[in-house]
């Protein structure tokens, strides 16, 4: 897929703060901090999400209280903080929109896209084999609920999007 969005360009160094200079990094003219002897890149950003279902078999979601894309629906995730990784990055986002805690997760599928916001998003998908807890819509949630395939909402991100087709791709293939 492609996107008309421009290319995020750095202009500044973010240790020293001199305007940075193109120089070649071996692969390409890159901006880079002399002083520093840094090359800056325009990398895409990671995110995860969890892919939660109650014994129904139904998909968590989660319904979005800010920007962008408020009152739009969503898997429970967000971005990975530094120093995090993405499992932990997913179990907290889970914590943090649901109250729930999950625990014995398994990679599903990875999503990438390009975004306004940034260079691109790439979002990890991971199953939640257990889960327990008093569920609560918190932080950039503002309601939560338990799905079937056939009534889920209109998904708000194109990731997400993806993302569920791999899983109920693969439920399809367990199912069979």
């Amino acid at each position: 897929m492609t996107s008309n969005y421009g290319r995020f360009e750095w202009k500044y160094c973010g240790i020293c703060g001199l305007k940075l200079a193109k120089a070649d990094d071996g692969e390409s003219l890159r901006p880079h901090c002399a002083p520093c002897n840094r090359f800056y890149y325009s990398n895409p950003v990671p995110a995860a999400c969890c892919f939660l279902t109650n014994d129904q078999g139904e998909l968590l979601l989660v319904q979005r209280s800010i920007e962008p894309r408020k009152g739009m629906w969503t898997l429970p995730g967000g971005f990975v903080e530094t120093g995090e990784t993405t499992e932990a990055a997913a179990l907290r986002e889970l914590s943090e929109e649901t109250g729930l805690t999950g625990k014995g997760l398994s990679l599903m599928g990875v999503s990438s896209f390009p975004s306004k916001h940034s260079p691109g998003i790439i979002v990890l998908g991971y199953t939640v084999d257990e889960w327990h807890g008093e569920m609560h819509a918190d932080t950039d949630a503002m309601d939560l609920g338990f799905f079937s395939r056939e009534g889920r909402p209109p998904i708000a991100f194109e990731v997400h999007q993806q993302l569920l087709v791999i899983y109920d791709d693969l439920r399809a293939d367990h199912a069979r």
